[in-house]
């Protein structure tokens, strides 16, 4: 019987061990694909946080540019989508819509600008959710949305309140504040002065304010109360809470049909209460100054566009007069 070489025997072996190994790699299964997912499904920040960045992530590197398009939703207002005269809350400075993690990269920002404003609210949420991807190569993943909490940011809210409508009479008031670098240099305005013969109304001047100077006009603006006493209580709002009632600082005014305003350039009412801010804090308020009936009505500060209207004065939510105890 012939007998083979032990070194062909080794090489048949061999070969053959080759064909198994090559058949198993042909039946393996395909590399699993990158996850995509937000980082964080549920984010907590303040209008005075500024910037704010949200991620979105793949849990490897892709081997291409993906290109993410996401949705926007929730009850906080985008300046892109703001109806006119409508404040809104925040601003995506990033591309809009779309988001893109590099080829190599594991991450994508969308960039918020949270507005500081002088307005007094709830807390509101921006609501994020990944649409689709430009790519079959990444899946995205069940953590495909996330939920912005924006909660109300420090500073002083300054209510106005006067008698309800009875026999004695009924009166309609307005905030209007004057903002600007010095009490005698005003370059904006802003307030609170939605229609109606009851109040309260409100206004906010935020902590995070770069604004130095505050000018208060309590508007008689129409009514037949003679005379009119009102309040204006000023409350430090921290963490979203008011201070406590007995902690509050009250200061009393007093009109006459004499100081009746009812204004049509809000920039030509009278001024009659100030404070600032310095160093970081704000001042104590000056006591209310009642005009005379020649000067109820001051020169107008000749901002350019106020395009202020009575119909847009804000009306505090039930949740905001349920807080402040009103």
């Amino acid at each position: 019987m012939r007998k083979y070489p032990t070194q062909v025997m080794s090489v048949f072996v061999l070969c053959c061990m080759g064909l198994i190994i090559s058949s198993c790699k042909d039946d393996d299964p395909p590399a699993a694909k990158p996850q995509l997912s937000f980082a964080l499904d549920e984010i907590t920040a303040n209008e005075a946080d500024g910037t704010l960045e949200v991620e979105v992530v793949l849990d490897k590197p892709a081997t291409q540019d993906i290109t993410i398009e996401y949705a926007i939703a929730g009850d906080a207002v985008d300046d892109a989508t703001a109806a006119e005269n409508e404040n809104s809350d925040y601003e995506i400075v990033s591309e809009y819509l779309e988001v893109v993690i590099v080829a190599g990269e594991t991450k994508g920002i969308i960039e918020l600008d949270i507005y500081s404003d002088f307005d007094l609210e709830g807390a509101e949420t921006i609501e994020l959710s990944i649409e689709e991807v430009n790519s079959e190569l990444v899946e995205i993943t069940r953590e495909d949305e996330t939920v912005i909490t924006v909660n109300q940011e420090d500073g002083i809210a300054i209510v106005l309140e006067w008698a309800d409508p009875s026999a004695a009479g009924q009166a309609d008031m307005d905030i209007i504040i004057r903002v600007g670098p010095t009490v005698n240099n005003w370059t904006g305005i802003t307030g609170s002065f939605f229609p109606g013969v009851t109040g309260p109304e409100i206004t906010f001047v935020p902590k995070a304010t770069t604004l130095a100077a505050f000018g208060m006009s309590y508007t008689y603006y129409e009514g037949t109360l003679n005379p009119l006493a009102f309040t204006a209580t000023f409350v430090d709002v921290v963490n979203g809470t008011p201070e406590p009632v007995n902690q509050r600082t009250v200061y009393n005014g007093s009109y006459t049909l004499a100081n009746i305003n009812k204004w049509e350039d809000p920039a030509t009412t009278k001024v009659v209460q100030t404070f600032e801010k310095v160093n970081g804090a704000f001042t104590t308020p000056t006591e209310i100054t009642t005009p005379d009936a020649g000067s109820r009505y001051g020169a107008s500060i000749g901002v350019p566009a106020i395009t202020l209207k009575k119909s847009q004065g804000s009306r505090v939510s039930a949740e905001i007069r349920s807080k402040f105890g009103l």
